[in-house]
Formats: C-alpha cells, sequence, structure tokens
C-alpha cells in the first residue's frame, strides 16, 4: 500500500505544490484551475520540523517512521510556524521566547491517529487525514498562501498613502453633530460597546468622535480579540484622519465577511479564509501551551 503523506502539523496540508488542477472546473476530485491560476502555492514545498532529542549529530536526516513509543519529529510549514503559530503564542507578550520543550510535549500529547493529524479542528474545509493528499472541488483554499496577500497589502498601501497625504495638511471640523454634547467620559463608553470597524465607521462620520482619543493598548486590545489573525493592521495609527477612518473601517468589515470560508460560492479572500482557519488551528495549540507554561510556574514556585 505504501507508506502515508506528511502533512503540516499546523494547518494540516501538503508538503507538495505539484496539485492537480482541472482547467474545466468540472471535476470534483480536482482543484478548479480558474480559482489557483493567479495564487501562490510555492510555499507548501517549504518545510521545517520540531523534533526533541538531545542525543542528536551528525548530519540531519528524517524518516517517515519510527518504532513505537519514540519521540515524535512534528513537521511544519515555516510560514505557518513562524508567522501565524509563534505570533499566536506570543500575542499578549511580543517579546517572549518560546518554550521549545513545552511546545513539544503540547504537540506530543496531540497526536492522532496513524499520527498523520493532531487532534485538534483544523476549521472549515477540514483537511482530510488520508493516506495521499485529497483534492476537492471547493476546497483550494486549503493551499493558497495564508501570509502573503496582494488583495490587503493594495489597501494597506492606500491607508497608508492617505496617512502621508494628511499629516501635513490640516482639516476644517465640520458643522456640530449630536455628539458634540458629550462629556468624553461618555464617548468612551460608546466606543467600549463598539465593534473595531463600527468605531472606525463612528469616528470617520463625527468630528467630535475623531477628536476624541482612544489610547494605543484600547485599540490594540480590541483589534487582537477581534481579528488577531489581521496583524498588517494592528500597528497602523488609522486615527490621523477620517478619511483613513473610513478606509480602514470598510477594510475591515470586509475582511470579517471576506475571510469566512463558505461552501456556497468562492466570494472570500482565499489567502485569509485560510490563515483565519489555520489561526483557529493555533489558538487550540496556545491554549495548551499556556496551561504548560502554567504548570512549570507551579513546580518551579
Amino acid at each position: 500500500m505504501g507508506g502515508w503523506e506528511i502533512y503540516c502539523a499546523i494547518c494540516g496540508g501538503p508538503f507538495s505544490s505539484q496539485v492537480e488542477m482541472d482547467p474545466e472546473g468540472t471535476e470534483e476530485d480536482s482543484y478548479r484551475y480558474d480559482v489557483l491560476k493567479d495564487c501562490d502555492l510555492g510555499w507548501l514545498d517549504n518545510l521545517c520540523a520540531l523534533g526533541f532529542n538531545l542525543e542528536a549529530g551528525g548530519v540531519d536526516n528524517y524518516h517517515d517512521f519510527a518504532e513505537i513509543g519514540e519521540p515524535h519529529v512534528f513537521p511544519f510549514h515555516p510560514i505557518c510556524y513562524h508567522d501565524i503559530l509563534l505570533r499566536c503564542l506570543k500575542q499578549d507578550k511580543p517579546g517572549k521566547k518560546i518554550r521549545g520543550d513545552v511546545l513539544f510535549n503540547v504537540l506530543e500529547g496531540l497526536n492522532g491517529g496513524r499520527y498523520v493529524r493532531l487532534q485538534l479542528s483544523y476549521g472549515e474545509p477540514e483537511p482530510r487525514a488520508e493516506q495521499v493528499w485529497c483534492q476537492q472541488k471547493g476546497h483550494e483554499v486549503l493551499v493558497v498562501n495564508p501570509v502573503i496577500i496582494p488583495q490587503i497589502d493594495a489597501d494597506l498601501d492606500f491607508i497608508k498613502k492617505s496617512l502621508n497625504q494628511n499629516a501635513n495638511s490640516s482639516q476644517i471640523p465640520p458643522r456640530e453633530d449630536i455628539f458634540d454634547k458629550l462629556p468624553h467620559e461618555l464617548r468612551h463608553e460608546i466606543f467600549k460597546l463598539l465593534p473595531a470597524g463600527s468605531i472606525l465607521a463612528l469616528k470617520s462620520a463625527s468630528w467630535a468622535m475623531h477628536i476624541t482619543t482612544l489610547s494605543r493598548d484600547f485599540w490594540r486590545d480590541r483589534l487582537r480579540s477581534e481579528v488577531p489573525w489581521v496583524w498588517e493592521i494592528h500597528d497602523i495609527n488609522v486615527f490621523q484622519s477620517q478619511e483613513s477612518e473610513d478606509r480602514a473601517s470598510k477594510l475591515l468589515l470586509d475582511i470579517q465577511k471576506k475571510s469566512a470560508y463558505t461552501s456556497e460560492s468562492d466570494d472570500y479572500i482565499l489567502g485569509f479564509a485560510n490563515r483565519r482557519r489555520i489561526w483557529g488551528v493555533c489558538e487550540q495549540i496556545r491554549a495548551r501551551y499556556v496551561e504548560g507554561l502554567a504548570c512549570i510556574s507551579d513546580l518551579d514556585s
């Protein structure tokens, strides 16, 4: 029967960009060429791994089999590990070093049947844990680069340019609006009740709310809570002008909609939908990783 293919422990995807694509888009067991023709698949060819062997030495080597009971090696796509998992693990403390031993023990405890998949939910569409990679029409999202996403780059470039253009320009406040009479304390209470996209929309529509300052910590925490996978926008100061607030508001609302996979249509951004799915896997790993760190702290105290 042959050996089993190796899949990324984080995204569940294959380690090969050589996938079957159907030009006609009618075959159920092939990806549609029209969907993937402009997509970057090269990221699938790259591999890194996490293992634990204090006695290892000499030239690196790898075998896809081992004796029962031996420690395992967990394969990842580099961008799944470095750009998504590590970012997720360190989201509260970006500068904190990752404990590789704790992470390894977490993954070891999540080993699933036949050791091709961790015992986690891999989101929708869920990669199938079969002997060979299953290509299915409508599941093209699984092989699209989740980090380099041209669609958001274009929007971010527009926002950054608008910030530069407005940095040295003075804005004339519009006529009075209903928020003028509210004290700043009540304005902040209103902000606390709104999602990030609505906060930006309100600021872009009301001069009084636009000049009501939000703390960096409040805004960062709101973005990390709602759209932690959209890290590109976390460090951009979009509050410099109402124009940039309006653009960022539309971007956030659009991302929320178009980062959600649906089997009913292709009206979503493939890269973002894949990133959002993978981030969900990483959050599950993170929860167990945090528990592992807590256990170590208890033992040391």
